[in-house]
Formats: structure tokens, C-alpha cells, sequence
């Protein structure tokens, strides 16, 4: 498995968008699958933000993470970690670690001190990853954690 950045496979960025579409589209149900389109494209740079690394084993599509300056919840802070997918048949084999691992390695690269998260049922996985617990809140009716991590430079 390699971690790469989208903008280097944009062939896949259709069917990251429909699997975004269909993982994420409850967060917001006003975004369509051309918007996970337009966002997805938007992140089609290596070192500004939006960004998005996918994971590929040869040419096949495993997952994806993104780094991007805002979300849809607390717009006062920045960057975030957004949109950490797996393909459900390669889960369980340290894939989104990796991928968490590498979009902190490019936040680091990009001078940032810190980054943010939200969560409504990884908490564990992150802590694990070594992220910071900083409140509970609620996105429309859905507790999610909000969540940091300092980047050592």
C-alpha cells in the first residue's frame, strides 16, 4: 500500500466523491454528489489546502483523508482532518492510521501547529493516534468529539 496525493490520481476522484457521498452525506443532506465532486477537485493540490491523499494498493482505490480549513462545525478554528474513508472491505488493516499519519505529516510540512477533528464514533480510534479530547458538541441532532493534535515540526 502507497499513500499518494489525489492530485496525482484524478481518475479517482469520481468514485472518492460517490463514496464520500454515500459515508458523509448525512452531515449535511442539503451537498450533493456533484458538490463531494467539487470539493474533492477544489483539493486537487499538493501544497495549499485543500488537500486529499488516497491510499492505493497498485492502481486500486483503498481510502482517502483530507486537510482542509474549514468544516461543518466550529468555524473558529483550523485546520481540520476531514473525511477519513476506507473502503469497508480493507478496514482493519491500519489504513486510516496511515492516512491520519500522513495528512499531519503534510500539515507539519505546511508550518501548522496544530489540527482538528470531528468525530462521531472514532473517538477511540484517534485517541489512540495519539488526539487530544477537546469537547462534546452536537452537529443537528448527532454528538460528535472535537478533537486535536499538536505537530511537532
Amino acid at each position: 500500500m502507497r499513500i499518494e496525493y489525489l492530485a496525482d490520481h484524478v481518475s479517482h476522484l469520481p468514485r472518492l466523491a460517490q463514496w464520500h457521498f454515500a459515508e458523509f452525506g448525512y452531515l449535511n443532506p442539503a451537498n450533493t454528489l456533484d458538490r463531494y465532486v467539487e470539493r474533492l477537485t477544489a483539493a486537487l493540490q499538493k501544497s495549499d489546502l485543500p488537500t486529499t491523499f488516497i491510499a492505493l494498493d497498485g492502481d486500486s482505490l483503498l481510502g482517502s483523508a483530507s486537510l482542509v480549513r474549514r468544516t461543518i462545525t466550529h468555524p473558529h478554528l483550523s485546520p481540520w482532518l476531514s473525511s477519513v474513508y476506507v473502503d469497508p472491505p480493507h478496514r482493519g488493516r491500519g489504513i486510516a492510521s496511515a492516512l491520519v499519519g500522513r495528512v499531519e505529516r503534510a500539515a507539519a510540512g505546511m508550518s501548522l501547529d496544530r489540527i482538528y477533528l470531528f468525530t462521531p464514533s472514532s473517538e477511540k480510534l484517534y485517541a489512540g493516534l495519539g488526539w487530544e479530547l477537546i469537547e462534546y458538541s452536537h452537529h443537528h441532532d448527532l454528538k460528535i468529539a472535537i478533537m486535536s493534535k499538536g505537530l511537532a515540526r
